[in-house]
């Protein structure tokens, strides 16, 4: 009997882990990252140095945010710029919001983080600035973001975002708020996610970013066409999570292989917004 009591619950025990197995399997990919809310360490290698001075632009209240702002205020096409985890004061964000206002958008960058962006080796954790600055507070805070554009009188409104900002961007998506969205290497996003987009969109994903693997946006482009809605996406060689905001200036491939990303949201946005 002291044998058949070790036994079982042995048995059991290797039971339930199976099963445990098989459901985390069974999962759509992206899922448990998306659950999980946490930062990796591909979205937080090479911070930039913050400057509340870059850029052509200037830095003004809109919807209750601050935001930089940049491009003829007479436009009557904006582009919302979502940022990583690093917020709205980093050099190569704004130095691309001035490149999308030389097409002749109105380029709006809030500072969703109120003043507070993630920090390297700060004394809040990963876990808890999320907490405090989730991609649902994001979405629900660029509303009214869109909404003061227009009453300013733009006409039409696209969205990029990148990391972080790639996760509100879709949520943006799956609404009538936005004309077009470009996702570059985006976190967090699952296959429900995909399925509910309604407008064009473009995903802009690295080789090496695990976040967005291969298979999962085969998926995305397999419900996005099912869904007949207008897409694109396009996987960049020997690239990482990050590489089109935290690229280092004086690594050519770097730059080039940003560039091109840079390019291909501009394009998309030109034509669709």
């Amino acid at each position: 009997m002291a044998q058949a009591n070790y036994v079982l619950p042995f048995i059991f025990g290797r039971l339930s882990f199976f099963l445990l197995l098989s459901i985390f399997l069974s999962l759509p990919l992206g899922h448990v990252a998306e659950e999980a809310g946490t930062l990796s360490r591909h979205c937080l290698e090479n911070p930039p140095t913050l400057n509340s001075s870059y850029g052509a632009g200037s830095v003004k209240e809109i919807g209750g945010l601050k935001a930089y702002v940049t491009g003829h205020s007479h436009s009557k096409r904006a582009i919302l710029l979502v940022s990583d985890v690093y917020g709205y004061e980093a050099p190569h964000l704004r130095k691309i919001a001035d490149k999308v206002a030389q097409s002749g958008f109105y380029a709006v960058v809030p500072d969703f983080f109120y003043g507070d962006p993630f920090v390297v080796n700060s004394s809040t954790t990963k876990e808890a600035w999320l907490n405090t600055h989730g991609t649902d507070k994001g979405f629900e805070d660029a509303k009214p973001v869109i909404a003061a554009l227009r009453e300013t009188g733009i006409l039409a409104v696209g969205a990029a975002g990148f990391c972080w900002g790639g996760n509100v961007v879709t949520k943006l998506a799956k609404t009538d708020l936005i004309k077009a969205a470009v996702l570059l290497h985006p976190s967090w996003i699952t296959l429900d996610d995909i399925k509910a987009v309604k407008i064009p969109i473009t995903i802009l994903a690295g080789e090496l970013d695990n976040g967005t693997p291969p298979k999962l946006l085969e998926q995305f482009e397999s419900s996005l066409s099912e869904h007949k809605v207008t897409n694109f996406i396009k996987i960049y060689p020997k690239v990482k999570h990050g590489w089109t905001l935290r690229y280092n200036d004086t690594d050519a491939t770097a730059v080039k292989a940003a560039e091109e990303a840079h390019n291909d949201m501009l394009q998309w946005l030109i034509k669709y917004v």
